[in-house]
């Protein structure tokens, strides 16, 4: 159902366009002239506010106000204020966040990856454990209502179902929230409490991983090993270790879950702190075993990018499968030192060259480009998107970010993560039989990175 006429003004608010619209509402892009803030202002359908269900849903909005208003957390979002315009439409206002839903990721086949998908849920724990103290249970954790910013925070929205301690707003026996995501409690209509939302985190978690969740048959009658086969947790200790703590908040016994979101949290960051340290040493390891990475950094980093920044601003990086043979060499592709053609006289050219382009200065703007590309580069190096798609991947931002800024080192250190992090996962592709599936990841790689020794070895292993 699309707006008709979207209204000038709520209140003293300036309404500047729609954010988002369902059935039973719109969400406003709004600007406070008092304040001068961009705000998003939250209202109700008319035609849903008439007659007894009516004065219900009106209700049900003013306990969503009042439950989210009084929580002041860095991963909720804020409101501001409720109240009623002069034909008692009822609307309440929230901050403006600059962010996606997870919900627009996981339904385009994104997924993320381990470090990432810790990341993010011990951020809802934390939210949780501070709204369950305050006696306030939210009842409706899904994707759609966990807001992704582009700092890698998250924010929780939407306490339009929040259930506050001592309420009789809702009863037992009332099913409300998104069937997917309930827990077996409250699929069954029974009385619900913090537990409940640990178990819909818990299946949010698995979205993020393997893009799985159950129906909610399936919830309802409690989750089987079959459900937990479907996920890959990887090998080792840590992959068995996060089975198990996915399997214990996803009891269907609330009494055999963990009793607090704290206690859920501080699982998850404690494995989080292994997993950093694993991948920590597995990187000294791969560094120590191949030597230099050749990225063509260090000392012949000014001459390549210069050398080859028209070529990567006028072609595209060529997908899986394309046999082209006139395939642009990206700036860090270059590697003279390989070939064996650099002395020690050219190096100290080089090295000379480099520094001083180094010390390039940028304009502001140049300044606020490359800091955007370096943002997107590492969201897109947390999330797994290292090569691919094509046009947004960690690969092309950080690319982009050297050809304005040559000396940066935070974009030379995330051209190598990715060569790491590509190496890492087509040896585990290989070891699991999927070789298939490594070689056409290796043949990708190695057009944009030739020179790589590591990434060379395991293309030629796949190809006999």
């Amino acid at each position: 159902m699309k707006v008709l006429s979207e209204p000038e003004r709520l209140g003293k608010y300036h309404i500047q366009g729609v954010l988002g619209e369902g059935g039973m509402g719109v969400v406003y892009k709004g600007y406070d002239p008092q304040l001068a803030r961009t705000v998003a202002i939250k209202t109700i359908r008319r035609n849903l506010l008439m007659g007894k269900a009516g004065q219900e849903l009106k209700r049900r909005f003013n306990r969503e106000a009042q439950a989210e208003g009084s929580l002041v957390h860095p991963n909720i979002v804020t409101v501001y204020e409720y109240q009623e315009d002069v034909a008692g439409m009822p609307f309440f206002v929230m901050e403006y966040v600059e962010g996606k839903s997870l919900k627009e990721f996981l339904s385009r086949g994104i997924h993320f990856n381990l470090e990432m998908s810790l990341h993010i849920i011990t951020q809802v724990l934390n939210a949780l454990a501070y709204t369950h103290k305050r006696g306030v249970v939210h009842r409706d954790i899904k994707p759609a209502n966990i807001l992704w910013l582009d700092d890698d925070s998250i924010k929780i929205a939407d306490f339009g179902i929040a259930k506050i301690e001592e309420s009789e707003f809702t009863r037992s026996g009332q099913v409300m929230g998104t069937p997917q995501y309930f827990s077996p409690e409250q699929a069954a209509g029974r009385k619900t409490d913090a537990r409940s939302d640990l178990y819909s985190t818990a299946l949010v978690l698995c979205e993020l991983l393997a893009g799985v969740k159950p129906t909610a048959a399936q919830t309802a009658r409690g989750l089987d090993e079959p459900f937990f086969d479907r996920l890959d947790f990887g090998g080792g200790e840590l992959g068995s270790q996060l089975r198990a703590v996915l399997k214990k908040a996803l009891e269907k016994n609330p009494d055999n879950r963990f009793q607090s979101a704290a206690d859920f949290a501080a699982v998850l960051e404690n494995l989080a702190a292994r997993l950093e340290k694993q991948n920590k040493t597995e990187g000294e390891k791969q560094k120590a075993g191949r030597g230099k990475l050749w990225l063509g950094l260090g000392s012949a980093l000014g001459a390549a990018v210069l050398a080859a920044a028209y070529f990567l601003t006028e072609q595209r990086v060529p997908a899986v499968g394309d046999n082209r043979e006139s395939v642009p060499r990206p700036a860090v592709m270059e590697n003279r030192e390989e070939s064996g053609k650099v002395n020690r006289e050219e190096k100290r050219e080089l090295n000379n060259v480099a520094k001083k382009t180094v010390k390039k200065q940028l304009s502001t703007k140049q300044k606020e480009k490359v800091a955007r590309l370096l943002k997107a580069g590492k969201i897109h190096l947390l999330v797994g998107r290292l090569v691919t798609p094509e046009g947004s991947n960690a690969y092309l931002s950080y690319n982009l970010a050297l050809q304005i800024d040559p000396g940066n080192s935070e974009a030379s250190e995330g051209m190598i993560s990715i060569q790491e992090k590509l190496i890492s996962r087509s040896r585990e592709l290989i070891d699991s039989g999927k070789s298939a599936v490594a070689r056409d990841r290796l043949a990708l790689a190695m057009r944009l990175f030739p020179a790589n020794r590591e990434l060379q070895s395991l293309f030629e292993e796949v190809e006999r």
